[in-house]
């Protein structure tokens, strides 16, 4: 698994699973008739590693790029 860098972990809850640490993507699905159907499962959010919390770098933590209202 690749992290960027400058990741990590932050008070605000993973935009993907709502901070719940789990989230439910479709999943496709080859029926008997050779249909693709896409089912929904529940699985550990892979965005935030499972724990709920917001992991990305924010432009603000980055040295190389202006934050918010900086240019």
């Amino acid at each position: 698994m690749q992290v960027a860098d400058g990741a990590h972990h932050c008070e605000l809850p993973c935009r993907w699973c709502s901070g719940s640490g789990t989230w439910r993507p479709e999943k496709p699905h080859i029926q008997e008739s050779g249909e693709i159907v896409f089912i929904r499962v529940t699985e550990e959010c892979r965005m935030c590693l499972g724990t709920g919390e917001c992991m990305h770098v924010h432009p603000e933590d980055r040295a190389d790029q202006p934050g918010p209202g900086q240019r």
